[in-house]
């Protein structure tokens, strides 16, 4: 977890000051995650536009 914390500080530019709680840092990593995902779920479904049945 204090990975997470060092990690998610880097991202966002966070002093020591400025620590949150382990479950403020691990909501936020999650919504990252959901980010990610999503932006890789709309480009997967772009490349299936081109194809046609017959």
């Amino acid at each position: 977890m204090d990975n997470l914390h060092s990690v998610i500080r880097n991202i966002k530019g966070e002093t020591k000051s400025a620590r949150r709680d382990h479950l403020t840092v691990f909501r936020e990593f999650i919504s990252q995650l959901d980010r990610i995902g999503k932006r890789q779920g709309k480009a997967g479904a772009k490349s299936g536009k081109g194809t046609r049945r017959k």
